[in-house]
């Protein structure tokens, strides 16, 4: 186990390093006020990702982790999905975005060219990577689903470098068209790489429909808290400090590849405990509990030590970030709290338990970013957030609670 937590901590890091390198010589290329305007696409492609797919890497691995030979069905019935959902999302971002006052001001031509680059590769695709990765994941194969991962960051990172390094771009639509290039590259490797494993059967598994978009309404509405920080401020500040705060955010959300890729690594074992009921579930989550604050105390501390470096790496335009990340890194803790939980309820089916759980409390979250921001500024979503992940990781170990102790109580009768 650590030495798989090790290599899935080694690419995924890399993957996220390699992403940074990325972010950093964007934002010093598109500056501040277009670093802002991505930003705020970003935020919005991401609540549209959730969608996208009703979490098809889950579904997919808890599968084919039971039964192997159900792989055509579960590949055929997630890629029909992930093309359906993701043809449907974008018809409805691109000309809210386009219409939408106030994050764009430049030219409508320019501006409607970068979404329809940016938004099909935003929502679409990494649906599709994160399905090749989990087909390799379902396999036990973690040296190519680490591959996969901490290649895609790799390769993106690249791509920057050569955009803005060595071709000079340094407007957001000649930037959209690199981004989009590149993800089309990736996706053509990533078939390559399955194609050997067969064929899918086109289907849709009606059972999967109903949990995928439980765990995509719970996960859009996890996105939502984590991206209506971004929102909020995009109406009630200009785009030059959504960038400073954008960046600021971005390695926040970097650094939780640390406890996730420690999730990407026990799921498996919680999905065949799962086969059991929550109550085994519980055993395995607890088991694991401490090791996954422990990982991510030291990811936080870690954080609060570079936050003062902020501005040397993202130039003086970004010297707020580094307040930014100093009060955010202490977030890393409760969101590994949650991740916990929220993999042992959905390994062990409960989704839709999850779901109302996770879903409540990130409502309520998002509900207190958008009045606190808006009332209190960047302290209000401070506190916000806290208040959230909090709420969230608390409501959800309690959840996985109570479901142990139900089942345990059907046993006993």
């Amino acid at each position: 186990m650590v030495r798989l937590l090790a290599g899935s901590i080694g690419s995924l890091a890399t993957g996220v390093v390699a992403q940074a390198i990325a972010f950093i010589l964007l934002a010093r290329s598109l500056g501040a006020a277009q670093f802002g305007e991505l930003t705020t696409i970003s935020a919005v492609t991401a609540l549209a990702n959730t969608w996208c797919g009703f979490g098809p890497g889950e579904a997919l691995r808890r599968i084919v982790s039971r039964d192997p030979t159900r792989y055509a069905e579960a590949l055929g019935h997630t890629l029909l999905v992930i093309l359906v959902t993701g043809t449907v999302l974008t018809v409805v971002v691109v000309p809210s975005m386009f219409f939408a006052p106030g994050i764009h001001s430049g030219s409508r031509g320019a501006w409607l060219q970068v979404l329809l680059l940016l938004v099909p590769v935003n929502v679409a695709f990494p649906s599709f990577f994160s399905l090749v990765e989990n087909i390799f994941l379902a396999r036990g194969d973690f040296k190519t689903a680490n591959l996969i991962n901490g290649g895609t960051g790799v390769v993106r990172a690249l791509a920057a470098v050569a955009a803005c390094g060595l071709f000079g771009v340094t407007s957001l639509d000649n930037w959209a068209v690199w981004w989009a290039a590149v993800h089309v590259a990736i996706g053509v490797v990533c078939v390559a790489l399955i194609w050997r494993f067969g064929r899918p059967q086109l289907c849709v598994l009606r059972r999967e429909l109903w949990l995928g978009g439980s765990l995509a309404f719970s996960s859009f509405l996890i996105m939502l808290r984590h991206s209506v920080d971004v929102l909020v401020l995009s109406a009630v500040t200009s785009p030059e400090f959504v960038g400073v705060y954008g960046a600021g955010r971005r390695l926040i959300g970097a650094a939780l590849v640390v406890p996730g890729s420690f999730d990407r690594v026990i799921y498996g074992k919680l999905a065949v405990a799962g086969r059991d009921g929550p109550q085994s579930s519980l055993a395995l989550a607890t088991k694991y509990l401490p090791y996954s604050v422990g990982i991510s105390a030291v990811t936080s501390v870690g954080l609060f030590l570079i936050a003062p470096y902020m501005p040397y790496v993202f130039g003086q335009a970004f010297v707020a970030s580094s307040d930014v990340v100093r009060i955010l890194a202490w977030t890393v803790i409760p969101t590994a709290i949650q991740f916990l939980a929220f993999d042992a309820l959905n390994a062990a089916e409960h989704h839709k338990m999850s779901t109302v759980v996770s879903g409540v409390a990130n409502a309520v979250g998002a509900l207190m970013v958008v009045l606190l921001g808006t009332s209190n500024g960047t302290s209000g979503i401070y506190a916000a957030l806290y208040f959230s992940d909090i709420l969230r990781g608390g409501g959800l170990w309690l959840a996985l609670n109570l479901s142990a102790r139900r089942q345990r109580h059907v046993g006993a009768h």
